[in-house]
C-alpha cells in the first residue's frame, strides 16, 4: 500500500499554489485571499523582532505591499510561500531599524497581558522570554532568520533553505552556530 499522505495538507498545499499562480498573474483576490491566510504569521514573525503592536502592524502591511509589487517575478524555489513572505519581513525590519537608527530595540519587551494570577511565576517567564529574545536578537541577521523560522515558525529544513537560497546542509551549520552563540549569550547573562 503506497502512502497518500495528508489528503487535507496536500488539498491546501494545491490550493495554495492556485492562489499563488493566480496572484503572480495579477489577479488581486487571489493575493488577498493569500494575504488572509498569512498575515497572522507574517504580524507574529514581524513582533517578535521589534515589540511595538503599532511597529509590528505598519511592518506587515509593508511586507505584503513589498510581496504584491513582487508578484509578477515570484518563482516557486521548493519553499513555502509564506517562507518568501517572512524573508521580506526579515529585509523589512532591518531596514525598519537602519531608518530608525534605533539602537536600544534589544530592551524593548514585547507587550504581554497578565495571564497567571501568580506574579512571581509571570515576572519569571517574562525574564526567561526577554533574555532569550535579546539573546536571538544579538545573533547575525542570517542566524536570527534561521533560527525564528525553524524554532518559532516550525519550518522544516528544506522550506527555510528554499527560502534562503541555501541547500540543507548550510541551515543546519547555521543553526548550530545560533545554537551555539545563544548557549553562550545566555549563560552569560545568568553569570550577569
Amino acid at each position: 500500500m503506497q502512502d497518500q499522505g495528508t489528503p487535507g495538507l496536500a488539498r491546501q498545499d494545491d490550493d495554495e499554489a492556485v492562489l499563488v499562480d493566480r496572484a503572480a498573474a495579477g489577479d488581486a483576490p487571489a493575493f488577498a485571499a493569500l494575504y488572509d491566510r498569512h498575515l497572522q504569521q507574517v504580524y507574529r514573525h514581524v513582533y517578535y523582532r521589534v515589540g511595538h503592536r503599532n511597529d509590528a502592524e505598519d511592518l506587515s502591511q509593508q511586507v505584503f505591499l513589498q510581496a504584491w509589487r513582487a508578484m509578477p517575478r515570484y518563482k516557486r524555489a521548493g519553499a513555502p510561500f509564506v517562507a518568501w513572505l517572512l524573508t521580506i519581513a526579515h529585509n523589512e525590519v532591518i531596514a525598519f531599524y537602519r531608518k530608525s537608527r534605533q539602537t536600544n530595540y534589544l530592551e524593548v519587551e514585547p507587550e504581554t497581558r497578565d495571564l497567571w494570577s501568580d506574579p512571581e511565576a509571570q515576572a519569571l517567564s517574562q525574564f526567561d522570554r526577554l533574555a532569550v529574545r535579546r539573546a536571538i536578537l544579538q545573533l547575525k541577521p542570517e542566524q536570527q532568520q534561521v533560527v525564528m523560522m525553524r524554532f518559532i515558525e516550525h519550518f522544516e529544513y528544506s522550506a527555510i533553505a528554499g527560502a534562503l537560497g541555501k541547500n540543507e546542509g548550510n541551515i543546519r551549520v547555521i543553526q548550530h552556530r545560533a545554537l551555539n552563540e545563544l548557549r553562550r549569550l545566555l549563560a552569560h547573562t545568568v553569570q550577569s
